[in-house]
């Protein structure tokens, strides 16, 4: 509201009309306050709600991934191998399988002759000063092309000149001793598609000392390239690179060393995944809970205490959430079909002690019982909380519940949704509300200032007209 200046109310006439006047500002002042103090509280459950939406959203994270069928395929290698190391992904077939790697792959090595300087220009004259330099390699779908300049023909500019082009080859100029500089190009690629041509165009004298291809070479083959073979079950396989992902289907090998003997493969299934997966559903599930009992809190007042206590919780009695909770907690007493039919039977129970933090219906794991079950009838344990992946299975039709309840798409909005809907819709009137307020109440202060300001002036001119009749009563009398 706007500042209303009453400082000369009532100095004519000596009424304490200033005081009066912000007396009854105060008190219009405390409809404003009204109006405030009920979207405060709105305002407070539009962010309980917020918090209540994040813990169903981390509860829907955690039941998708146990309905995923890769979460329970999860497999690990088993194994202890020195040769070469090995990963999985949930596509690995469990199974043991013998490997003997009989060679691993290398990247071919170019080094030039011995030169006297590293800085001494090798390329001879050209017509604009520029030659082009290109190194092919048949696995790279482009060249490496480079122009060099006359400064570039030196063993360090040309090294240069190829490490910043960024291809796949890598340059170094090696100082065995004084007098005695060498060049050597690097395949980033192992095998023979890393395999250098190296071709100098427009200067035949640069193409004579670092010039290299299959039929004659300036450059001498320090490493040879050779791609990497290995034997599974006595298949032998050979690749370029000594990481091989397409050889098993969910199997990364990576070759270290030739063999001195077979090894042996185990793939295995991976309870540690699975049980994590049931561990991070069960904490996401018992958080919701601890949220869900933060925003409802009761705190008892004293008896005949005429408000309730500022520690209780925004949502306290929302019927909203008591749904939720009553819909999720009744789902996990559904009887599912299969071996194991109630999560008990495999170690998972709900507490009947009240939490910490006031929360009930918290779940508690058996982690004996759980890594039993996992390791024994893992199947079992699949088939209750995936059921047909569709309706049936406690993941399976959680987080069908779930996904319906945080819905934010239009025409079918979940609970969540609609009700953050209705409380920033009265919000807005509450706005609105205040705004019509503050019209009104600077209109009616408007109209005290008006008839105090009058009646000011009408008391003044009375006081001056009782001073003048005194004055002239009391002339009068002497």
């Amino acid at each position: 509201m706007a500042t209303v200046d009453t400082s000369n109310l009532g100095v004519g006439s000596g009424l304490p009309l200033a005081s009066l006047y912000a007396n009854l500002e105060t008190a219009e002042n405390t409809k404003l306050t009204a109006i405030s103090n009920q979207k405060t509280t709105y305002t407070a459950q539009l962010s309980a709600y917020g918090k209540l939406q994040s813990a169903l959203t981390n509860l829907q994270t955690a039941t998708a991934a146990l309905g995923k069928t890769a979460t329970w395929n999860a497999t690990s290698v088993s194994s202890t191998n020195t040769a070469f190391s090995a990963t999985t992904s949930s596509d690995a077939t469990v199974g043991s399988y013998t490997v003997n790697v009989d060679q691993v792959a290398k990247a071919q090595v170019l080094m030039s002759s011995s030169l006297s300087s590293s800085t001494t220009q090798l390329g001879g004259t050209t017509a604009d000063g520029t030659r082009k330099l290109t190194i092919t390699q048949p696995g790279t779908k482009d060249p490496l092309t480079i122009t060099l300049s006359d400064s570039d023909t030196t063993l360090n500019g040309i090294a240069s000149a190829i490490n910043k082009a960024g291809g796949n080859v890598a340059a170094t100029v090696i100082k065995a001793d004084d007098g005695d500089f060498r060049l050597l190009l690097t395949s980033k690629s192992t095998g023979t598609s890393g395999d250098m041509t190296v071709t100098v165009t427009g200067d035949d004298t640069l193409q004579q000392k670092i010039g290299h291809d299959s039929t004659s070479s300036a450059l001498s083959i320090q490493t040879p390239s050779q791609n990497a073979r290995v034997s599974v079950n006595g298949i032998m396989i050979e690749r370029s690179s000594n990481t091989i992902s397409d050889a098993l289907t969910g199997v990364t090998l990576t070759l270290k060393s030739k063999s001195t003997a077979d090894e042996a493969l185990d793939v295995t299934r991976s309870t540690d995944s699975t049980t994590q997966a049931v561990k991070n559903w069960v904490t996401a599930y018992n958080s919701l809970q601890s949220t869900i009992a933060s925003v409802t809190k009761y705190v008892a007042v004293d008896a005949g205490a005429d408000s309730q206590s500022n520690s209780n919780g925004a949502l306290i009695g929302d019927s909203t959430v008591r749904s939720v909770q009553a819909q999720l907690r009744g789902q996990l007493t559904e009887v599912q079909s299969g071996a194991y039919a109630i999560m008990a039977q495999f170690g998972i129970t709900q507490d009947p002690d009240v939490g910490a933090d006031g929360s009930t219906g918290n779940l508690k794991i058996d982690e004996t019982k759980l890594s039993d079950a996992l390791t024994k009838n893992p199947e079992a344990v699949q088939a209750y909380f995936i059921g047909d992946g569709k309706t049936t299975g406690l993941a399976t039709s959680m987080n069908n519940t779930l996904t319906k309840m945080l819905s934010t798409s239009t025409g079918s909005e979940g609970v969540i949704q609609n009700a953050q809907d209705g409380i920033n819709a009265t919000i807005k009137t509450l706005d609105k509300r205040y705004t019509a307020m503050q019209a009104t109440i600077e209109a009616t202060m408007a109209r005290y200032k008006a008839q105090f300001t009058a009646l000011d002036s009408l008391v003044t001119k009375m006081n001056s007209t009782s001073t003048y009749l005194a004055q002239q009563f009391s002339s009068s009398s002497s």
